[in-house]
């Protein structure tokens, strides 16, 4: 009886409507709104239509747009040069900051020096990681050709330009890739690895069948993280090659940049824009897809 006469005014204090909640997180939502979603719907209505100069709606031609861009061999050229990209940053950056997390994760006298110049790269804006990068690579006393003896213009000619481009980005992506990993291999219990060692496994035996199941959450978000930075590495190119020698570096975010601040062509650009947006989704969708059979939760 007494549950039925706390059940009316239990439903009634369910019912109450307090405000605070929505006043808390009206800040964000105002936020993604202006930023995110409006962008986004706005990037969505003009990729089916013509624009000005500023990027303001002109007329409206249906799919004219996507069929104009999707035909031309220009843009499947860029797209190819975006994955192959894409694939080196994400399987560089990926092993050098395992092998590096794997160096690091027993802990020894001064471990936290080498560690944090590890990860010191994330620390490190675009724009100054460039200049020293183009002072490496500069043809005429550069550091790189003055260690090989050689006269190479690393970011003007193929294919050193590429890889010049991806060394950039993976030495700034290495930073964050070793912060998680090493957290990931340090929470392997030492016990569990003693006892592999008693029962005669090597460490390449220990790294393939406990640090790396037992750490796997830590991976799939390294991965997960890599997978968009690397498909949006912009500044690098920018800075360093300009998208040269005869577009071989240029990717789909140097491409979209380029026909909307330089060529004023902002419709070919957001459709661009929301064709590495389904790229990008579509390849984190095939990860988490992947998600249950490969990753280890404890």
């Amino acid at each position: 009886m007494s549950k039925l006469q706390r059940e009316p005014g239990k439903e009634r204090r369910l019912g109450r409507v307090k405000p605070l909640p929505y006043v808390l997180i009206f800040p964000a939502m105002a936020l993604f709104t202006l930023f995110t979603f409006y962008p986004f719907i706005k990037t969505i209505v003009l990729s089916f239509a013509l624009t000005n100069k500023q990027g303001n709606f002109t007329q409206w031609v249906g799919p004219d747009n996507w069929i104009r861009v999707l035909t031309k061999d220009s843009f499947w050229d860029v797209v190819a040069v975006t994955l192959k990209m894409a694939a080196i940053n994400l399987f560089f950056t990926f092993i050098v900051a395992m092998i590096f997390a794997l160096m690091a994760t027993k802990k020894v006298r001064f471990s936290k020096v080498y560690q944090t110049m590890y990860a010191l790269p994330m620390a490190i804006a675009s724009s100054p990681a460039a200049a020293i990068f183009l002072f490496i690579y500069r043809q005429k006393n550069g550091l790189l050709n003055n260690i090989l003896g050689t006269e190479i213009a690393w970011t003007n000619e193929m294919p050193h330009a590429i890889w010049a481009v991806c060394a950039m980005t993976i030495w700034m992506h290495i930073g964050v890739s070793f912060i998680f990993l090493l957290v990931g291999f340090r929470n392997v219990p030492e016990d569990l690895l003693e006892s592999a060692l008693l029962d005669g496994a090597g460490p390449f035996r220990r790294i393939k069948d406990i640090i790396i199941p037992m750490a796997s959450p830590q991976i799939f978000f390294v991965l997960f993280l890599n997978i968009g930075s690397s498909f949006k590495s912009f500044a690098q190119i920018r800075l360093l090659t300009q998208g040269g020698p005869a577009n071989q570096t240029k990717t789909l975010i140097y491409y979209i940049y380029e026909n909307a601040i330089i060529n004023g062509r902002f419709e070919t650009a957001c459709v661009q824009a929301l064709f590495l947006f389904g790229l990008i989704f579509l390849f984190t969708r095939i990860q988490f897809a992947l998600e249950k059979k490969v990753v280890h939760y404890q």
